[in-house]
Formats: C-alpha cells, structure tokens, sequence
C-alpha cells in the first residue's frame, strides 16, 4: 500500500468520524447520546477490523514477495544448517547489548520459524550471566537437546544463572564456569552434587585472588559418581580433595594453582596415595596438567609405585624442583609425550635441581629417541628464570618471526619446555644450565635463539650443532658466541712485522702471540648458517683479542662470502648501538639485510646506558613462573 493510500484513508475516516461527532454532540438526551455511543464504538469495531485485514493482506503480499527471493528456494533444513555457522560465528549471550545470531529471526517469518524447530541451535550458550531473561529462553526453546554452555559468572545474575541451572545438567554435554567466587560456591556445589550423565567436558575457572575450597565439604565422588562420559576435566584455583575427583574414562585432566601449597597446608596439598590412585586409575589420559598443585609428599620420595599412562601425549607440571622430580621417577610414558616442566629451583641439602636431569634425559632417549631441531634458550640475571624450549620441527612461524613478521611463538609447537625459577646463584645456574644443554640431543639443530645477560662457553656447549642454518641471538651475553663464529686461527703463529699497519684491516686482527695453543677457543663453528640474528648488542665493544664486536661481525661476512664457503644470506639488526655507517657496511656483505633504522650511537659514543636499560626490558617483562599469569591459567585445551 502507497503512502499516498494512507494518507487518503487515514483522511477519510478522520472526517467521518468528525462528521458524527459534530452530529451527535448537538443530542441532549442521555438515551440518544449512549445510543450514539454505541454507534461509534461499533464504527470503531469495523474500522479496526478493517485494519487488520489491510495488515493480514499487507503480510500476505510481503510473504509472498519474499517466497519468490532466491534464498527462500532453500530447504529448511540447509538454512538451519547456514544458522549453524552463524551462531558459531556470532554467539547470542556474548557481548552485553548485542543478540548475536537471534538477529536473523527477525528477518521474515520463515526463518523464525526455522530457528524455533530447530532445538539445537538454542544449545550454544555462551557469554556473561548478566542476559538472564535471554539464558533461559534459550534453556526452554533448546527442549532437551545437549547443552553446550560457557559462562562467566557475575555477581548476583550468576547466583540466579546458577539456581535455574540444575535442572538442566542432565543434559548438559559441555559446561565452563568463569568466575565464580565464594559467593557462587554454594550454588557451584549444588551442581557437582547432582548426576551428570550427558556430561563430556567440565571446566571451572575461578579469580587468581578468590579462590574456592570444597575441601571440608562431604560427598565421595563429584556428581554422585554418575558421569560415564565425562573425558575432560579442569580446575583453576579451585583446592579440592583427589578422591572427588572422577576417575575411569577421562582424557584430559587439567589442576591449575596459582601458588603452590606449603608442606604445611595440608588440604591444599592433598595426599599423595589419593593423587597415585586417581592416576592409576586413568589409564587412558592423554593430556595431563599439574600447575604447582602436587602434594607436598612427593617432597621426599616415598615408594616406587609406577603409574603406566601409554596415551599420554603431553605432561605439564609445575612446582617445586623435587616434587617434579620424584613424580617423573614414577611416571612411564610414550617417549613421544611433550614435557612442559616449569620447576621452582631447590639448591638445598636435601635435593639439588640437577636430580631432575637424568630423569628426563631417560624420558627423551626412550624407545624412540628424539632429535630437537629448534632450541631456544633464555638465561636472564640472578634470581630470573632460566628457560629451554626444544622442538622436533622448525615452524613456519618462528621463521617468519624471525624476518620480521608479527606472528607469536606459541609454546605448544614445542615438544619440550623447562624452565627453573628463584635459582639462587650464579654459579649454580650455569652448572644447571651447562647440565641442561648436554642432557639435550640437539646434533640436528637447526634454528638455534640465545638470549643471555652473562657470558658462557657457547663454543663448547653448541659445537656439535653442525647443521645449524638460524642464529638469533640476544643480549650481551651473546656475543662472545658472535665472535667465534669467526675461522679458527693458526696456532703458534708468528706475528708479523707489519701488524701495526695491518690492525686497520677489517678483514685481518691480530695473530696470537708464539706458544699460544688455545686456537680451539676460536674454532668456526655452524658452517652451514644462513640466516643470522642480532639483538641487544654493542658494536662497539671491545673485547680482546678478538677486538671491536663491529670487526669481528664485519670479519665473519667476508670470510664466508669467500669463494668455495657457506655465504650468509640474511642479516639482521634489532635495538643494537651500531651507527648508520656500520650498518651500511655490513648491508653490502649480505644478500638480505634488516635494520630496525635506529641509530642510537656514534661508534665513539657511551652505550652502556642504553644497553643496560634494553637489558632490563629484556629480561624483566618475562613471565614468573612461580607466581603464575593469567596466560598460564588459561584452561582451553589445546
């Protein structure tokens, strides 16, 4: 219907309506004037019934108009299935002021019909508790199908979520709960003390500063020992006892704390029998997470229980030096298993952190020994941790990393990860870290990054790493490893009597004095490298007898640009005191260079300012990993 139709309608049935209002008013008589009530309420009856057939007919021509769009061909059943990916896309209960995929039922009537016969596009729930009125809509039109809900819990709306929800646990399939506090753990008991006999993943994640104890409540089994399905299983700052925990079909088992229980507290350390039961008892995990949660027994190691878990495929623990250690003892894995170790070091009478060592080297020269062919290494100053990442496989992103590109290195690409926090001296860190290094098989390497405050003998830990083609290193801790990169020298050689005019020359620095035989200090080492990395070092420094690090960088270009040699083809340049004019010198050596462009310092400047600042962000911004981060706690599996 036109606008202009309206208007002449809406036109003709003011005046009418005057008409008899004009007529009647002039009427005195209390019989007429009701009669003339009734005559215009019965008028109105027909006008509004006039109405809704004009809208009846309107819809009628708009659903038919629509039938004939070419997405209304589709059956039903495809374009529930086209809502499908919409609700993964675009989940309805995600962000406060926003519907999400419900939005497309308002489009015409025959996709909210087909929204509404469809249940299980209504069982994905997720987002905040605050949309409570939304939430149980959807728990209404979702029928019985299986639940798939993911929650954060807010304050008194997650109270009210949390009292709708028991009925609805029977056929809830997946169910992850943010943050609830002590006000929500009642309400949170109440669903553990109910059967679950759809459930497959349960995920509860709770405040790094409010965690929940369900230590001292009663029960012997979480979901009175009805879950049959049940394969993952997460807690995050949540102290329970073992025993509750359910055991039998699980795949993945995942307890997060953010700071480990003294051997004083007991509840929060739990007991060890329990833990060694449960593990037993789960023969068929595949992932297993224990971030500073192991019991405070394990402190000394009490038996020699073995615990068979031949599916597992990775192992994360956190924690205390020797409760990792003793646990490992009893652990029997897959060779293949990632091991992601994150141990608080113990240099004390009673255990030293090289025990774990041995341990772990059985693990990875087991029945199917491992090759690492990508090693990261950062050793930071006192007190900081020392941290070793390996891999089997270089991946695409740590390369284009290295060139430049923003791509994160993510720790689950690595088959091995160990770090040790709170190492006590330095003298102990770098026995550790000497330990660590010989422990791994690394003859294949072939990315190697290195970042180090301190020096150390590079030379003899990565010699036989011959098929290296990828050095980043960082830190000034590095670049005694930088400088023998150089070819070896000859020992015993003569100085010549033209080395005063000779010093000058880049590409020559002075022979070693007659008698010296230390030429292995000086030994060339990866002949095959390609790509190399510098970062956070000074040009400028001198360190005999190898002279300025600009000459020794500047040195090993040109010999291996020689002929018949291993020519690097990238070089690059990060938040190092080097001057433009360096920098141009060594971009003619190379095929591909990169320089970050800063020219902090002149060649004759005082960078140590600089330096020393650089280093302190370096190695300052990392993670504690005693103390935890919310990126640890993360409980999605990977």
């Amino acid at each position: 219907m036109s606008s202009d139709v309206q208007v002449s309608v809406s036109s003709e049935v003011f005046a009418h309506v005057e008409s008899r209002f004009n007529h009647f008013r002039t009427v005195i008589h209390p019989s007429a004037r009701v009669a003339a009530i009734y005559a215009i309420d019965k008028e109105i009856d027909e006008q509004i019934k006039a109405v809704d057939a004009a809208k009846l007919l309107l819809r009628s021509l708009l659903a038919r108009r629509n039938a004939l769009a070419p997405i209304s061909v589709l059956p039903p059943e495809i374009l529930a299935r086209v809502f499908h990916f919409l609700v993964f896309e675009d989940p309805a209960c995600s962000r406060e002021q926003n519907l999400g995929w419900i939005r497309a039922t308002h489009v015409c009537r025959f996709w909210r019909q087909v929204a509404l016969n469809d249940s299980s596009l209504w069982a994905t729930i997720s987002g905040i508790s605050a949309k409570t009125e939304l939430i149980s809509e959807m728990w209404a039109r979702s029928r019985n199908v299986p639940l798939d809900i993911d929650i954060h819990l807010d304050g008194a709306s997650g109270l009210q979520v949390l009292h709708m929800f028991p009925p609805h646990l029977s056929h809830t399939r997946e169910l992850r709960l943010h943050g609830p506090s002590m006000l929500h753990s009642g309400s949170v008991w109440g669903i553990y003390s109910r059967e679950a006999p759809a459930l497959e993943h349960f995920e509860l994640r709770v405040p790094v500063r409010s965690p929940i104890s369900f230590w001292y409540l009663g029960g012997t089994t979480l979901f009175k020992g009805q879950a049959p399905r049940l394969r993952t299983f997460s807690l995050s700052q949540v102290l329970i006892p073992w025993s509750l925990i359910p055991r039998g079909q699980l795949t993945h088992l995942k307890i997060v704390l953010i700071k480990e229980a003294s051997t004083t507290d007991i509840p929060s350390c739990g007991d060890l029998n329990q833990l060694i039961d449960l593990l037993v008892n789960c023969p068929g995990l595949e992932i297993l997470a224990l971030e500073r949660c192991l019991p405070s027994q394990l402190a000394q190691f009490p038996h020699g229980q073995t615990i068979h878990l031949p599916r597992l495929s990775r192992l994360s623990l956190g924690g205390s030096s020797s409760r990792i250690t003793n646990l490992m003892k009893m652990l029997r894995l897959p060779s293949s298993t990632k091991l992601h170790l994150r141990c608080i070091s113990e240099y004390t009478s009673a255990h030293n952190d090289h025990l774990l060592l041995p341990v772990v080297s059985a693990q990875l020269q087991g029945s199917a020994p491992v090759e690492f062919k990508y090693l990261s290494i950062t050793l930071g100053c006192m007190w900081e941790p020392l941290v070793v990442t390996a891999s089997t496989s270089v991946p695409a992103s740590r390369i284009r990393q290295f060139q430049g590109f923003e791509d994160g290195m993510d720790d689950d690409d690595n088959e091995f990860v160990l770090s040790f926090d709170r190492l006590p001296e330095l003298g102990h860190r770098t026995d550790l870290f000497e330990g660590v290094c010989k422990m791994l098989p690394i003859s294949n390497l072939e990315f190697l990054s290195l970042c180090a405050s301190g020096s150390l003998n590079w030379v003899e830990l990565f010699k036989p790493c011959t098929k290296l083609t990828t050095l980043q290193v960082i830190g000034p801790g590095t670049s005694s490893l930088v400088r023998a990169l150089t070819a070896p020298k000859v020992a015993n050689a003569r100085r010549s009597w033209n080395w005063k005019k000779r010093r000058d020359r880049r590409d020559n620095t002075p022979a070693q004095p007659a008698g010296n035989t230390a030429a292995h200090a000086h030994m060339r080492i990866f002949p095959k490298l390609k790509l190399l990395s510098l970062k956070g070092l000074d040009f400028s420094e001198k360190e005999q007898p190898s002279g300025i690090l600009f000459d020794v960088v500047d040195k090993v270009l040109r010999q291996r640009k020689a002929p018949r040699k291993a020519p690097l083809r990238m070089l690059r340049i990060d938040n190092c005191a080097i001057s433009a004019r360096r920098a141009k010198a060594l971009q003619r050596l190379v095929q591909e260079f990169h320089w970050d462009g800063k020219e902090v310092f002149d060649e004759h400047e005082d960078v140590n300012d600089y330096l020393l600042n650089w280093e302190a962000f370096t190695f300052d911004s990392g993670t504690d990993s005693s103390l935890g981060s919310d990126a640890e706690l993360n409980l999605g599996w990977d």
